[in-house]
């Protein structure tokens, strides 16, 4: 594969991301309200005031399924310490029904910035132009997920590091701990996610250059939230738990799966068979 092409690819797709504000807008407002405003806004309101302690019995039962079966002892005995069941609610949902936030936030920046790349190609009129251009079909397809890559993973990290610096400055004086920077999150931010990011970026490309439209190829992408909402369900009813031995799990499968598709594309080199639905 050539480099240079590459570069000029990722280059070029990661400045036309950032020059359209349907793609762009979205990629920073939601992270910014699902990982940043909410768990801040959570964390004040459960230590300042008795709001959530008043209304935390959904709570109850997962934090007490917690306790009885996190592998983790420290984690387990800091909530079980805590005074309050407002205390303990804010530090439970920080600590675990955060997760799926991220992978929502992750998965969504990375189907908006990857659906935005054939499809959007074949909307501005410029794909007939790729398809004529000296460029293997591997190389595009590299490119193109590569461009979409480094804004997902970037804003990602971005809101974790934001959220962790203000979510601490609120509950350090009073849990005693810093948050956010133990073995369950590390595994998700440098793990699951950026693996995560990659098979949604690959499987929205390929689906991508299939379809007619930006709108189409986001419909299909949409579905990689569902089983996020089944995670924070399942987070929620305690029914399990996202321990660091599953998230390592978690991330093998997806690793998995990658490969898979890499594999996939690499079988796309015909270009008349990959972009026929796109040439009229």
């Amino acid at each position: 594969m050539n480099k240079r092409i590459i570069t000029a690819i990722v280059q070029k797709d990661i400045k036309t991301t950032f020059s359209s504000k349907k793609v762009w807008i979205p990629m920073i407002i939601l992270p910014v309200i699902l990982c940043i405003v909410l768990p801040a806004l959570f964390a004040y309101f459960g230590i300042h005031t008795g709001l959530i302690g008043e209304n935390a019995n959904d709570l109850e039962k997962p934090i007490n399924d917690f306790l009885r079966s996190f592998p983790n002892d420290d984690m387990r005995n800091t909530l079980a310490g805590l005074p309050t069941l407002g205390y303990k609610s804010v530090y439970f949902f920080l600590n675990f029904m955060m997760i799926p936030f991220f992978l929502m936030a992750a998965i969504i920046n990375s189907m908006v910035t990857a659906s935005n790349s054939f499809a959007g190609e074949k909307e501005r009129n410029t794909l007939e132009t790729l398809l004529f251009a000296p460029i293997t079909v591997k190389e595009l397809f590299v490119g193109k997920v590569v461009a979409a890559f480094i804004p997902s993973l970037l804003i990602t990290f971005a809101a974790f590091l934001i959220n962790a610096i203000v979510v601490n400055v609120i509950t350090y004086p009073y849990f005693k701990e810093i948050l956010f920077f133990n073995s369950t999150w590390l595994l998700l931010m440098l793990w699951v996610i950026p693996a995560l990011v990659i098979f949604n970026i690959i499987l929205n490309v390929l689906v991508s250059a299939r379809v007619k439209s930006f709108q189409e190829a986001q419909q299909f992408g949409g579905m990689m939230v569902l089983p996020v909402v089944g995670l924070i369900i399942s987070q929620a009813s305690g029914l399990f738990f996202l321990s660091p031995l599953l998230l390592l799990f978690i991330g093998a499968g997806l690793l998995i799966a990658n490969v898979f598709l890499l594999k996939l594309i690499t079988k796309y080199n015909q270009r008349n068979t990959l972009f026929q639905s796109q040439i009229h």
